[in-house]
């Protein structure tokens, strides 16, 4: 479990991203490189749609589960900015 992640989930073990680390660990570790960066909303765009010419086999449904949580959960603290509780 990336503590770092978990800080910024504000310790809600129900909100970390299991699979994603257990199967996408590079994804896991480019949102955590842009985590409170502008890009990284680009960057959930780009995994969630298909924004490339070649295909893609696209996620299992728990990884883009967590993808869209953790999406949610950047948007609501970039929109009330520091110090933000996760609602659980």
């Amino acid at each position: 479990m990336n503590k770092q992640l978990l800080e910024l989930l504000d310790g809600a073990n129900d909100k970390y991203p299991h699979t994603l680390e257990q199967q996408f660990p590079h994804i896991v570790a480019k949102i955590m490189e842009l985590w409170g960066l502008p890009a990284l909303n680009q960057y959930f765009v780009d995994l969630m749609l298909h924004t490339r010419a070649e295909p893609r086999e696209g996620f299992p449904p728990k990884a883009a589960k967590e993808i869209l949580d953790l999406s949610l959960i950047s948007d609501q603290q970039t929109q009330t900015k520091k110090g933000t509780l996760i609602s659980r």
